[in-house]
């Protein structure tokens, strides 16, 4: 903690990277931090920098010039991997401190690495951090990182009884803040009424022999729903969760951009990181994903999730 703080309060500019297609904790997290600099330290130069979708809530991110990288702390969160650092220019800083709750080494040459795998979510590292240092929290920094420790616990669904205590009292503490809870549940839960009807597009799905719950989704369907492919592959993933027979649910979604199948893969209770890992991907014990290569290697990772759902129990 004392090498994070330390590294932050060295440099007057700081550019805050996140992963590609980023959800809300990817968004939580960089701007809770943005606002957490911000205030806390308001002679120094900050900066967000990333691709944009729908969950950017209020976020802008800022467009700025490779030169304003020279002798800056480049801050990478909810990612540890290069290859899904959004802005590779990240490269280009002095220092890089990476801030990450993921079960993945790094392989980002880094200064230091704030690695807290226990922890559900980046922002529950940022809430937490907050405290740690006595920073001065802004109402703006407390909704984005109430934000995202919602979404990525799957709102406090998805939390061990180790951790629970841990979890709480960081979004007890963050919530102190004047957290606008409401406009973020708004903007999280309600959807159009377009949108809802496509949901029943991918609401069917097939169940392997051990009760693995499964959907391939094919670059036509994603096409014909008029959704991007993060949308279909993040979004609705969980149109299969909260089954009483399913204890493991994984979607595979055809990215025919960039030529890969992404899987996501969710549990209730039963570890299936180390299956993502596999396939060369990571997250978390009940919740993660991989990007492959071919159909084929959907069926593999399929028939190694239904040996894990029957070393657990589960049979159809």
């Amino acid at each position: 903690m004392n090498k994070v703080k330390e590294l932050i309060e060295r440099y007057d500019k700081i550019i805050i990277h996140r992963h590609t297609r980023p959800d809300m904790d990817a968004i939580g997290s960089q701007m809770g931090l943005f606002y957490l600099l911000r205030t806390n330290y308001p002679k120094k130069q900050v900066y967000v920098v990333g691709d944009t979708n729908d969950f950017m809530y209020k976020a802008k991110m800022d467009q700025i010039k490779d030169s304003e990288y020279q002798n800056a702390l480049a801050i990478i969160i909810d990612v540890a991997v290069k290859e899904l650092v959004s802005d590779d220019r990240y490269l280009l800083a002095k220092d890089i401190l990476i801030i990450d709750h993921h079960r993945n080494d790094s392989n980002i040459e880094y200064t230091e690495f704030c690695q807290k795998s226990d922890f559900t979510s980046a922002c529950e590292i940022v809430s937490f951090l907050a405290n740690s240092f006595n920073w001065t929290v802004s109402s703006d920094a407390a909704t984005y990182i109430y934000g995202g420790m919602v979404t990525d616990t799957g709102r406090f669904q998805f939390i061990s009884n180790e951790n629970a205590s841990r979890v709480f009292s960081n979004a007890s503490f963050i919530t102190r803040f004047n957290a606008n809870i409401k406009e973020m549940y708004d903007f999280l839960y309600t959807e159009s009424l377009e949108k809802r009807k496509v949901k029943q597009m991918f609401s069917d799905f097939l169940v392997t022999k051990h009760y693995v719950a499964y959907r391939k989704n094919t670059k036509d369907i994603i096409f014909e729903s008029g959704l991007d492919v993060f949308s279909v592959s993040r979004g609705m993933v969980n149109l299969m969760a909260g089954i009483k027979e399913i204890p493991i649910w994984v979607s595979f979604t055809e990215d025919d951009e960039k030529g890969v199948i992404l899987a996501e893969i969710r549990s209730r209770n039963i570890v299936v990181v180390d299956i993502a890992k596999k396939y060369g991907g990571g997250g978390h014990n009940f919740a993660c994903g991989a990007s492959l290569k071919n159909w084929d290697e959907v069926d593999l990772m399929l028939n190694d999730l239904d040996e894990r759902g029957k070393e657990n129990g589960s049979n159809a």
